[in-house]
């Protein structure tokens, strides 16, 4: 009777940590959208992946119309987004899929407590809450980037493979969380690393594990993508593959301690080194406690977060949303490090305590920093400029979709929605890439700059300076910079 009590007072603990952990991640999120300008406002790259949903809720498909640099699972994922922009406005319609990242920010949390409350409250806590206050997370689901889909449906698939730690025996459910991993892959490639992992894990079982669960990566990424890489093959593999690839150079690499604060969220390259170092000696300690083998589940989690850790160094160029692909993984081997060193304390309510206490001072800091913040809304300069339905080309992603002026109503206005994903597209043949844009310009009336177009248009493309002083003339700096077809109306 003892233990049936105790066992149902840990599961109580256990559900309320999750309860608790989803609460803040979904209140820290919103508290962010409260933030002057977070809702409607302009942030990275919103204007492509939710332009691109929008293009093709008006029949212009990526890759075959315009360039596209990441797989396609996300345009159809937001196309109900752009399908609502027909009623609302794209203006309205980004703040619709802003709101919905409180969802996400939860569901994380939630599924991140699965895979680790089979052992109980602490490490449920530990995990469930680092996913809820790690920083990069948050940024990238305020700005409506990808990372935030791609670590949930990382996570759908992990729930669906590991039961109480250990691998399912299931093939239904190997094939689910490979659909589940291969639509991660088809929102960004990234995802091939925990997919790797887990394709590892299938190897002792081929027959159970491996077929189903490559049947369902097979599929869950080429059903989204198969339409796509039909109308234009050429141009997705480009698009999809090469320019990831021109992101690796190691000429002007971004420095070790940037990418450093922001896998730890702190802004100053002494407190990166110190929170890395302590992050390691939990978990290398933890795992050097007898008494315990590592769980399937562990094995996955210190196999992704070391894989994405790594890959984290790869790229020359660093966002600060990179970090975020590394949250799930991070937070569950953290969760078994604690776990393990738990072990050694004779009062496990006292680690309870101290993790709950260091969590809360973590999700202060986020509070404090999220009070700070803010996000500048294009739309009233824009607005005073740039007619209703206007022909627009931007190379600020965060200018065109919050300011209502995605959608033209010209016939023959360009298709393009990423200026610098071109760029990237025609790294290795810049002249087309020239051409690309040079069409783009022609048909195009109103320019919305985040800088001069001399500043912008450099190396390669300096040439396209004279189209624009021959046929724009500036008529706003600073902000928003835009230029206006010689000829046409200011608003």
């Amino acid at each position: 009777m003892t233990e049936a009590r105790a066992g149902t007072a840990t599961a109580r603990a256990t559900t309320a940590a999750i309860a608790v952990c989803a609460l803040a991640a979904a209140g820290l999120d919103g508290l962010q959208l409260s933030r002057p300008g977070y809702l409607l406002g302009g942030t990275a790259d919103i204007s492509v992946y939710l332009g691109a949903a929008i293009r093709l809720a008006h029949g212009v498909l990526p890759y075959r119309d315009f360039v596209l640099v990441q797989p396609p699972g996300s345009v159809l994922l937001l196309s109900p987004a752009g399908l609502l922009s027909y009623l609302t406005g794209t203006r309205w319609a980004l703040a619709a899929v802003r709101l919905g990242t409180v969802l996400i920010a939860a569901a994380s949390v939630v599924l991140v407590s699965r895979l680790v409350r089979h052992r109980g409250p602490l490490p449920t806590l530990v995990a469930g809450g680092v996913m809820a206050v790690y920083p990069a997370e948050l940024y990238a689901l305020n700005a409506g980037l990808l990372e935030p889909l791609v670590d949930l449906f990382c996570l759908l698939g992990a729930t669906a493979i590991f039961e109480n730690g250990a691998c399912t025996r299931s093939p239904r459910r190997w094939l689910i969380g490979g659909a589940a991993l291969g639509l991660a892959v088809a929102v960004k490639l990234p995802a091939l690393l925990p997919a790797a992992v887990l394709a590892a894990l299938c190897l002792p079982d081929p027959r159970r594990r491996l077929l189903p669960f490559a049947l369902g990566g097979i599929a869950g990424f080429t059903l989204p993508s198969v339409a796509f890489f039909a109308a234009a093959p050429g141009s997705f593999v480009r698009d999809v593959v090469i320019s990831q690839l021109g992101r690796l150079p190691s000429s002007g690499r971004a420095p070790l301690l940037l990418r450093l604060e922001e896998m730890t969220g702190t802004s100053a390259g002494t407190a990166a080194i110190a929170a890395t170092a302590a992050g390691v000696a939990v978990i290398a300690v933890g795992l050097a406690v007898r008494g315990r083998r590592l769980t399937a589940v562990e094995w996955f989690a210190l196999s992704s977060a070391l894989l994405v850790a790594a890959a984290q160094f790869a790229p020359s160029q660093y966002y600060p949303q990179y970090a975020a692909l590394l949250a799930p993984f991070l937070a569950v081997a953290l969760g078994a490090g604690v776990d393990r060193l738990a072990a050694l304390v004779r009062r496990p309510e006292v680690a309870l305590a101290a993790a709950g206490v260091v969590l809360a001072v973590l999700c202060g800091c986020d509070v404090a920093a999220i009070g700070d913040s803010s996000v500048a809304d294009p739309e009233p300069a824009v607005d005073a400029v740039v007619p209703t339905g206007a022909c627009t080309l931007s190379n600020g992603p965060r200018l065109l979709v919050p300011s209502d002026r995605f959608v033209s109503e010209v016939p023959g206005c360009t298709d393009m929605i990423d200026t610098f994903g071109t760029t990237l597209s025609f790294s290795d043949d810049p002249s087309a890439g020239v051409a690309a844009l040079r069409s783009a310009f022609e048909h195009t009336d109103y320019l919305l700059l985040r800088s001069p177009a001399s500043s912008w248009l450099t190396g390669p493309y300096a040439a396209l300076q004279g189209y624009i002083a021959q046929n724009f003339h500036r008529v706003r700096s600073g902000g928003v910079w835009i230029y206006v077809r010689d000829g046409y109306p200011v608003a």
